[in-house]
């Protein structure tokens, strides 16, 4: 066991420079402590010498290999499907990020995943078993833990939520004070940056891809990295930028000094070029890709069949997490409710797949509402050959959402040759491609007439369906997406 080190930058490059090792502890893998050290460079060099490495220094390797590191929401996003860390290793399945990986194995470039959970004390290495991937499991530092408990806590004592924070402060709490300041900086303590990277060392990565480049996460490891010398990347998968003015210069150095963002929608490049003056060739239209082998068209009557469906029902099909506001499922309900109000044929079902943070609140308002014609698979489908089966034994795909960026269940859905009706947000414009009909997000009524314009209109539907399946298969391929990532973010393998 190494020494906790003390709260001096003195006393932290006293341990380094006597080989003392140092643990995965209480402040020493805070960004801010590495701020607090001072003088970077001779820090830099004396871990490289404990850790055998040298900075910048090119090895050789038998294959290119890209980390891929997923955002803060990790164990949240766990806890609201329900899953394990064993499950998520040996099932999961449908992310951005799995198709990323089998993306770039299909162009010869090795992917390893990081995530940062509370649920490990130490560095833990997974074998993910559908794609083969390694998922390197990081600890936070203490401090994230003592600042969670702290932040909980306070809260707790002060009867406000963190949701009402502006009312709060104004309720001239001193706990509550407190409690927002630790809400503030407590995200800049949850990344370990050494740990990190020191099993990114560990696995010869040539560059650092990291979900989300509006997160402190990504403005944390592009400093750091700068430091490094291992290049950064960002990605866009529908997070909301936010601009609490402590966080805008790191925002803005972390955007000037990445090595380049990949992102999956026309309007998102628009948007990060205006705002953060962006250089075009800093930034990557790259979308996800879907396995066509799995997911494709095939006979409606074969899965109904295998389903129990029968033929002459109409039926809309969604798949994805349960999130009522971001998904955009509370404006389906209610255009469910209207569409069943003036539907003149009968036998007109909704078909839900999935759960997540609003399961609970879903099926409250299926309850109250008195909502027809709903059936609801609660839980995280990880066989992909039945998520196929669900979705070709459907007439409609809908995806109300209002922020995703380019969603895989669309995709997934085209290639399977379902007409879409969805949202007009982002990516999913770029997606369509005169394959679906748009509408604006948040709108019922919208939705209800394009839903009821498909469904009356079968040429319409299966004109559609082939344009979508075209589509995809013309852009979206593995073995294409691959291509587009290797050679923007590993140019040395191309």
């Amino acid at each position: 066991m190494g020494t906790r080190p003390s709260a001096s930058s003195k006393g932290v490059l006293s341990l380094v420079a006597n080989n003392v090792p140092i643990r995965n502890d209480f402040w020493i893998e805070s960004p801010v402590s590495c701020i607090l050290i001072g003088n970077h460079s001779r820090y830099l060099r004396h871990m490289d010498r404990i850790q055998g490495m040298s900075v910048g220094a090119e090895g050789s390797r038998a294959q290119p290999v890209l980390g891929i590191l997923l955002n803060e929401w990790f164990d949240g996003w766990l806890d609201t499907l329900g899953m394990s860390l064993d499950v998520f290793s040996h099932q999961m399945m449908g992310s951005w990020v799995f198709n990323y990986v089998e993306a770039l194995h299909e162009v010869g470039v090795k992917a390893v995943i990081y995530c940062v959970s509370t649920q490990v004390t130490c560095p833990t290495r997974l074998h993910h078993s559908p794609t083969g991937a390694t998922i390197v499991i990081v600890p936070p530092p203490r401090i994230y833990r003592v600042l969670r408990l702290a932040k909980t806590r306070l809260f707790e004592r002060a009867h406000v939520s963190e949701e009402s924070l502006p009312h709060g402060l104004r309720a001239n709490s001193f706990r509550t004070l407190w409690a927002a300041l630790a809400s503030v900086f407590k995200p800049y303590c949850s990344t370990p940056l050494i740990s990190l990277f020191r099993e990114m060392q560990r696995d010869e990565c040539g560059s650092l891809l990291v979900q989300e480049y509006e997160s402190i996460r990504f403005d944390l490891c592009v400093l750091w990295g700068s430091l490094r010398r291992t290049p950064v990347y960002g990605t866009f998968t529908g997070g909301r930028p936010f601009s609490h003015w402590i966080r805008r210069p790191f925002r803005t150095l972390a955007m000037r000094w990445c090595a380049g963002l990949a992102i999956g929608a026309r309007r998102e490049v628009e948007r990060v070029k205006g705002r953060y003056r962006m250089p075009s060739d800093k930034m990557a239209l790259i979308y996800s890709s879907v396995d066509q082998s799995i997911y494709y068209a095939s006979p409606k009557e074969e899965s109904r069949k295998t389903l129990a469906i029968p033929d002459h029902v109409k039926l809309v099909v969604y798949h994805g997490r349960i999130e009522l506001s971001f998904k955009g499922l509370d404006v389906l309900l209610e255009a469910w409710k209207q569409l069943q109000q003036s539907y003149l044929k009968p036998d007109l079902r909704l078909l839900v797949i999935g759960t997540g943070s609003d399961a609970e609140e879903f099926k409250r308002l299926l309850a109250e509402n008195h909502v027809p014609g709903v059936h609801w698979v609660n839980e995280w489908v990880h066989d992909r050959d039945l998520i196929r089966r669900y979705l070709t034994s459907a007439d409609v795909y809908v995806f109300p959402s209002r922020g995703d960026a380019c969603p895989n269940a669309v995709i997934e859905a085209m290639a399977c040759g379902l007409p879409i009706v969805a949202s007009d947000v982002n990516g999913i414009a770029d997606l369509l491609d005169r394959g679906g009909i748009l509408v604006p997000p948040g709108n019922a009524h919208a939705l209800t007439e394009a839903l009821r314009h498909v469904l009356d209109n079968p040429a319409l539907t299966h004109e559609l369906g082939r344009r979508a399946q075209g589509f995809v298969r013309s852009r979206f391929s593995t073995r294409a997406v691959g291509e587009q990532l290797r050679t923007f973010m590993l140019p040395a393998a191309t």
